[in-house]
Protein backbone atom coordinates (compact mmCIF):
# COMPACT_ATOMS: atom_id res chain seq x y z
CA UNK A 1 0.00 0.00 0.00
CA UNK A 2 1.64 3.35 -0.68
CA UNK A 3 1.20 6.56 1.29
CA UNK A 4 -1.86 7.80 -0.34
CA UNK A 5 -3.94 5.01 -0.28
CA UNK A 6 -2.34 4.41 3.93
CA UNK A 7 -3.26 7.76 4.53
CA UNK A 8 -6.84 7.75 3.25
CA UNK A 9 -7.08 4.47 4.78
CA UNK A 10 -6.67 5.75 7.60
CA UNK A 11 -8.79 9.17 7.19
CA UNK A 12 -11.41 6.91 6.00
CA UNK A 13 -11.27 4.51 9.45
CA UNK A 14 -11.26 7.93 11.42
CA UNK A 15 -14.21 9.08 9.95
CA UNK A 16 -16.32 5.55 10.35
CA UNK A 17 -15.39 6.24 14.10
CA UNK A 18 -16.74 9.54 14.32
CA UNK A 19 -19.40 9.14 12.67
CA UNK A 20 -20.41 5.98 15.19
CA UNK A 21 -19.01 8.42 17.72
CA UNK A 22 -22.39 9.51 19.36
CA UNK A 23 -24.82 8.13 22.13
CA UNK A 24 -27.51 8.27 20.32
CA UNK A 25 -25.95 6.36 17.24
CA UNK A 26 -24.31 4.07 19.53
CA UNK A 27 -27.58 2.44 20.90
CA UNK A 28 -29.00 2.64 17.12
CA UNK A 29 -26.01 0.22 16.15
CA UNK A 30 -26.79 -1.84 19.30
CA UNK A 31 -30.76 -1.80 18.55
CA UNK A 32 -30.21 -3.26 14.94
CA UNK A 33 -27.56 -5.72 15.76
CA UNK A 34 -29.93 -7.21 18.70
CA UNK A 35 -33.08 -7.07 16.48
CA UNK A 36 -31.70 -6.89 12.48
CA UNK A 37 -34.52 -4.89 11.39
CA UNK A 38 -36.49 -1.93 12.78
CA UNK A 39 -38.53 0.82 11.75
CA UNK A 40 -38.01 4.99 12.90
CA UNK A 41 -41.20 4.23 14.71
CA UNK A 42 -39.72 1.44 16.54
CA UNK A 43 -36.35 2.32 17.60
CA UNK A 44 -37.85 6.01 18.56
CA UNK A 45 -40.09 3.64 20.90
CA UNK A 46 -37.41 1.10 22.09
CA UNK A 47 -34.77 3.71 22.13
CA UNK A 48 -37.18 6.71 24.26
CA UNK A 49 -36.05 9.34 21.60
CA UNK A 50 -38.30 11.57 19.82
CA UNK A 51 -38.92 10.76 16.08
CA UNK A 52 -36.91 13.93 14.48
CA UNK A 53 -34.01 13.16 16.44
CA UNK A 54 -34.34 10.05 16.09
CA UNK A 55 -34.59 10.36 12.17
CA UNK A 56 -31.89 12.90 12.28
CA UNK A 57 -29.44 10.26 13.34
CA UNK A 58 -30.54 7.63 11.22
CA UNK A 59 -29.85 9.92 8.01
CA UNK A 60 -26.11 10.34 9.61
CA UNK A 61 -25.94 7.21 9.58
CA UNK A 62 -27.33 6.38 6.35
CA UNK A 63 -25.46 9.01 4.67
CA UNK A 64 -22.33 7.34 5.52
CA UNK A 65 -23.33 3.97 4.86
CA UNK A 66 -23.04 2.32 8.16
CA UNK A 67 -27.10 1.49 8.08
CA UNK A 68 -29.26 0.96 5.41
CA UNK A 69 -32.90 1.69 4.52
CA UNK A 70 -35.46 -0.91 2.40
CA UNK A 71 -38.94 0.20 1.74
CA UNK A 72 -41.56 -2.16 2.34
CA UNK A 73 -45.12 -0.03 1.77
CA UNK A 74 -44.94 3.39 3.30
CA UNK A 75 -42.53 2.21 5.84
CA UNK A 76 -38.90 2.38 6.11
CA UNK A 77 -36.91 -0.59 7.47
CA UNK A 78 -33.55 0.29 8.49
CA UNK A 79 -30.60 -2.58 8.93
CA UNK A 80 -26.89 -2.67 9.29
CA UNK A 81 -25.35 -2.45 6.41
CA UNK A 82 -21.37 -2.32 7.51
CA UNK A 83 -20.75 -5.28 9.20
CA UNK A 84 -17.95 -4.44 10.98
CA UNK A 85 -19.39 -1.11 12.74
CA UNK A 86 -21.52 -3.56 14.06
CA UNK A 87 -19.03 -5.53 15.22
CA UNK A 88 -16.65 -2.03 16.98
CA UNK A 89 -19.96 -1.21 18.66
CA UNK A 90 -20.60 -4.58 20.53
CA UNK A 91 -17.03 -5.17 20.94
CA UNK A 92 -16.57 -1.91 22.91
CA UNK A 93 -20.49 -1.67 24.53
CA UNK A 94 -20.11 -5.22 25.49
CA UNK A 95 -16.20 -5.57 26.73
CA UNK A 96 -16.86 -2.29 28.83
CA UNK A 97 -17.54 -2.83 32.72
CA UNK A 98 -20.44 -1.09 34.13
Amino acid sequence: MNMDNLNNHIFSSAHLLKTIGHPIRVQIIIALSQYSEMTVTQLSNFLSIDQPVMSLHLAILRKKHVIKAQKKGKLAIYSIEDVSVKQIVNLAYYSREL
